[in-house]
């Protein structure tokens, strides 16, 4: 039985860190202030032939944990945040193969505005555009755009629905062979394969055209990382590809099985959408070098780091809580319904332990070799029944991308589970090409 192929993605946000102590760990020569660090992780991983980058992103200061932002702003911890397609448009001119994926909020962003953007990136990157849709989870990017609180969870899904329909619609008014440019019939465009959208719906309106013509790809691959149920559903209808974050494979079959279950009944083939998981792994020339490593980086991590992550995830100030009993049970917030149901699945945590496993962005610890990394990530995909995996190691850390696909790729492909070379040009392509 052939290898099963992975597909591999780079994950981060254009800003100084996302854990404990990324803003500490720039390399001589990068600023994340400047495009050069995020170009050259960019081409680093297209020469590894990974499927994509992707860009989170972050409205506003942190500040729900204390009710206020000083620790996250003390601690460089999810802010400043650029803006991500600024990013990609820097991208797309330095590289011509990876995949340029950016998450936008359809609780934020004008309709149109976003449809334009995405069109347009999606061609001047020839057909390698991404839009992680997510629907916001924090009250502090409420008040920032003016709004008194967030809509509610699963409304704001329903919000997202109407929202996708109206992009798709923009997306789809100009037929993909519109554009002529017939020089000797004096043709620009065909008029009548234009087509006029008037889109009246619950919660958005739309008369007209959208002026981009039809984008390589027609539109962007359309990614998500909802875990709730409400997220789940949602997947199922758009999603091209999931990103999670699962502490164990049995917690990664569990999604894998629900989520496939959930485009079943949506009507399509569950093989229609990529599941990739984040990791995070320390290698070294011998196990215990690979160990020590993985020692040091976890003894960074504070329990004030994880706890500022969780209470801006979740939507709970964690400091109203005793960190050595575990939380209440049924405990929800307004943001990441999935987040604090994954700790209990085997047995109650304290928060303390939590906030320690957030900080250290502790999911499927993995640690050794270049090759027992590989088994380690083969063996996940296979009884995980996961697509593959995204790298999380923070923008800072160029080099701990550079060794990874110096040491690590090499591994993977020379046991065939990864691409050694790109097959086609566009995102869609690159995800279902295996």
């Amino acid at each position: 039985m052939p290898p099963k192929k992975l597909h591999l993605a780079w994950f981060g946000i254009a800003g100084p860190g996302g854990s404990a102590g990324d803003w500490k760990r720039s390399v001589d020569g990068y600023d994340w202030r400047y495009p050069e660090i995020y170009q050259d992780i960019a081409k680093a991983c297209e020469r590894a032939k990974f499927d994509l980058v992707f860009f989170a992103d972050q409205y506003g200061i942190p500040q729900v944990y204390g009710g206020n932002w000083d620790h996250p702003l003390k601690a460089g911890l999810w802010s400043p945040c650029h803006d991500p397609l600024p990013i990609l448009g820097a991208l797309a001119a330095c590289t011509r193969r990876i995949g340029l994926v950016a998450t936008l909020s359809t609780t934020f962003y004008p309709t149109y505005l976003l449809a334009r953007l995405l069109a347009s990136l999606d061609h001047f990157s020839r057909g390698r555009l991404g839009w992680n849709v997510v629907t916001s989870t924090k009250k502090s990017a409420a008040l920032a755009f003016g709004m008194d609180d967030l809509i509610e969870h699963d409304e704001r899904y329903n919000i997202a629905d109407e929202y996708l329909a109206l992009c798709k619609a923009l997306w789809s008014s100009w037929e993909p062979d519109a554009l002529v440019m017939d020089r000797d019939r004096d043709l620009f465009a065909d008029p009548s394969k234009v087509h006029a959208v008037d889109f009246k719906g619950k919660y958005f309106r739309s008369q007209g055209v959208l002026n981009v013509p039809a984008s390589p790809q027609g539109g962007p691959v359309i990614v998500q990382a909802g875990g709730s149920p409400r997220g789940q559903r949602f997947a199922a209808e758009h999603a091209e590809m999931v990103i999670i974050n699962k502490t164990s494979v049995e917690g990664l079959k569990a999604y894998t099985t629900a989520l496939r279950g959930e485009l079943v009944r949506a009507g399509r083939d569950p093989a229609s959408c990529k599941i990739l998981c984040g990791i995070k792994p320390i290698f070294g020339e011998t196990e215990s070098i690979a160990r020590e490593r993985w020692e040091a980086q976890a003894a960074e991590a504070t329990v004030e780091t994880g706890l500022i992550t969780l209470s801006e995830q979740t939507g709970i100030d964690m400091s109203a809580y005793d960190l050595d009993s575990p939380l209440p049970a049924g405990l929800k917030g307004p943001g990441m319904q999935s987040k604090l149901p994954e700790y209990s699945r085997h047995r109650p945590a304290t928060l303390r332990e939590i906030a320690l496993n957030e900080a250290r962005h502790d999911n499927f610890p993995i640690y050794g070799t270049a090759d027992q990394i590989a088994d380690r990530l083969e063996q996940a995909a296979v009884e995980g029944d996961a697509d593959g995996f995204y790298l999380r190691p923070g923008l800072q850390n160029i080099a701990y991308v550079i060794e990874f696909v110096d040491k690590v790729v090499p591994v993977l492909q020379r046991r065939g589970l990864l691409r050694k070379e790109y097959s086609g040009a566009t995102l869609r392509h690159h995800l279902f090409e295996y």
